[in-house]
């Protein structure tokens, strides 16, 4: 039974609750050590829209209200502990109570035109694709590792607007606007400490994502085994093709381009496959601690007979540091294997083992070896 169905909500309100947590445990690096991490999110969303097919949709039946609070708990630094550049678990933030989105959308329905004004994040709506979460180490879950000071990626918000225009089979456009000076404040409303200075300036972003790929029809609906329908694991294929501004009075204008492709391919086990590559190249490099990351990777459903669920996901990443960063580093890389088990709709729990290559990209700390366990908690 869903939280909706539980609370007995009215159709005109939608709620989630997700709880992802990221233990993990290492050898190598500065040391041996573990951390257990979790994230809860919580989002609620109000429209008349919500309780009605698109088709029968009314202009008031476009607009929802949307909020999202986030609470982080557990030991939060554990990836700079151990001598790592970048945090192990894209759940490594500071620990306390985040607000995370407060926004007013018109979502466009059947229709062209889609706006969103408010409290907001870069991500989703830019630099991510849904392939991205199956990974637990942060250079590969989400925004594609980007560095820029003073970026409003998730959890931090910052004032901002994002316009997406659909452009039928060519795909959609999406451009976004974003005011940073109130982001540091915003980030400690409820008491944390986002161990980031205060950041005056603006970022602006612009995206095409395009979904109609080669093979990608074949990957519409549900994947027919024996005489049952089994529901698809794995995300739609997409290409994303983007860039972003960003200009604040204590790091200059950073300037990037950046793009995603994931793509179909058959092979002779499992039941669904997805091969993939990331990348984001930073135009200033001066002024950017990592101007270049390079990732990649490969998923499958259904790798055990008897388990068409399951995921199992191979993730590479390379970050080359650039001047700065304030010392003479060369790269970090990263290679992440992971099994997601379904344990049911709600739960799904799996191990993961990472291996950080050269870990804080100066040669002098020893390579990492981190496993633990991803566990997804979903109502």
């Amino acid at each position: 039974m869903s939280l909706h169905d539980l609370l007995d909500l009215p159709g005109w309100v939608d709620v989630t609750t997700v709880l992802n947590a990221e233990p993990l445990g290492n050898a190598g690096g500065l040391g041996s050590s573990g951390a257990w991490i979790q994230q809860l999110t919580m989002g609620a969303a109000f429209g008349l829209g919500l309780a009605k097919a698109e088709n029968q949709w009314t202009e008031l039946d476009h607009w929802q209200l949307n909020t999202q609070l986030m609470l982080f708990s557990g030991r939060a630094g554990y990836g700079l502990a151990i001598g790592a550049a970048f945090p192990l678990q894209a759940t490594d933030h500071p620990t306390g109570l985040w607000l995370t989105e407060a926004s007013v959308e018109r979502k466009g329905g059947l229709g062209p035109l889609a706006i969103k004004g408010g409290l907001l994040s870069l991500n989703p709506d830019f630099t991510d694709m849904p392939v991205f979460d199956l990974y637990v180490h942060s250079a590969l879950d989400n925004t594609l590792n980007l560095t820029v000071f003073g970026l409003p990626t998730n959890p931090l918000v910052s004032p901002g607007a994002v316009v997406r225009l659909d452009l039928g089979q060519a795909g959609d456009l999406r451009f976004g606007a974003y005011w940073l000076n109130s982001q540091t404040q915003l980030a400690g409303l409820f008491g944390v400490d986002p161990l980031q200075p205060t950041v005056a300036g603006t970022t602006q972003a612009m995206q095409w994502n395009f979904v109609n790929l080669p093979g990608a029809r074949q990957v519409e609906g549900p994947i027919r085994l024996g005489e049952r329908w089994v529901e698809r694991q794995l995300p739609q294929p997409r290409l994303m093709l983007g860039a972003l501004n960003s200009s604040t009075s204590s790091a200059g204008r950073n300037r990037v381009v950046y793009g995603g492709l994931s793509l179909p391919v058959r092979l002779p086990f499992g039941l669904d496959h997805r091969l993939w590559t990331g990348v984001n190249v930073g135009l200033d490099p001066s002024r950017n601690s990592a101007p270049l990351f390079l990732s990649g990777g490969w998923a499958m459903q259904g790798l055990l007979p008897g388990r068409p669920h399951d995921v199992l996901a191979l993730g590479l990443g390379r970050t080359s540091f650039g001047p700065d960063s304030g010392s003479d580093q060369s790269y970090e890389g990263v290679i992440e294997l992971n099994y997601n088990v379904a344990l049911n709709q709600s739960m799904s729990l799996g191990p993961v083992v990472q291996l950080i290559v050269n870990p804080d990209g100066s040669g002098a700390v020893p390579s990492i070896v981190a496993a633990g366990l991803q566990l997804e908690l979903r109502f």
